[in-house]
């Protein structure tokens, strides 16, 4: 049986997709299960060995299984697109790699987080999209986006345009990527979130939609992640 795993794509960049994965590692180690963790590029980052960087907080948070450079073959320094990235350092993208990097977690894991760079549509090399690698894999996604303003939008969006590339969603995550401030009544940031989670919720039906606080290591309850990666 192929082992199971969950594809976590974002609305766009800088969304918090990386505390999202790292948490949904945590809540998998904590039920005991032995959680490969793969990014198939990253750039912005000079090695995935780099302190605060994605593949580090993701190997961090799986337990660090294997080796850092394992749970992200290729990183570029220059925070730009990866094909941009890697064209500055003189570099390509090598898009098999892209692929075959995840091999090495199938034999070791119960299960396997993917993490993706960007927005669904984002291109990762020359030729090939996440959406093509999320089709690829055939993993689930885990959509996510940023708890603030034009939430709803966003992630309709992406959830619908995922579907029409054949693909299915798992859950809806809306991550604070800030600390929340003070602030209350109808246009505080806790209310505009808790009302789109509400909208998604409606819209979406049979997609369960949960939100990340700031700094929260684990996913709140309310979703078996087993179970979604599995079916």
């Amino acid at each position: 049986m192929p082992t199971p795993g969950l594809f976590v794509v974002g609305t766009d960049t800088d969304v918090g997709k990386t505390q999202v994965a790292a948490a949904i590692v945590r809540s998998l180690r904590a039920a005991g299960r032995r959680v490969g963790v793969y990014k198939p590029v990253a750039s912005g980052c000079g090695a995935a060995t780099a302190q605060g960087s994605d593949p580090r907080m993701l190997w961090d948070a799986a337990g660090r299984p294997l080796e850092p450079a394992d749970v992200c073959p290729q990183t570029f320094a220059a925070a730009i697109a990866p094909v941009a990235a890697a064209r500055a350092e003189g570099r390509r993208v090598d898009e098999g790699l892209l692929r075959t990097g995840l091999d090495r977690w199938r034999t070791v894991s119960d299960l396997v987080i993917i993490e993706g760079a960007g927005g669904l549509f984002s291109p990762v090399g020359e030729s090939t999209l996440v959406v093509d690698l999320a089709r690829e894999f055939s993993f689930p996604l885990v959509i996510v986006d940023a708890a603030r303003l034009g939430a709803v939008g966003r992630t309709l969006v992406t959830v619908r345009a995922a579907r029409a590339e054949g693909l299915r969603v798992a859950a809806v995550v809306l991550s604070h990527t800030v600390p929340l401030s003070p602030e209350t009544g109808p246009t505080s940031t806790t209310a505009i979130v808790r009302e789109a989670a509400a909208d998604l919720t409606r819209h979406l039906a049979t997609i369960p939609v949960v939100i990340l606080g700031h700094g929260d290591s684990r996913m709140p309850a309310g979703i078996d992640w087993e179970q979604a990666a599995t079916g």
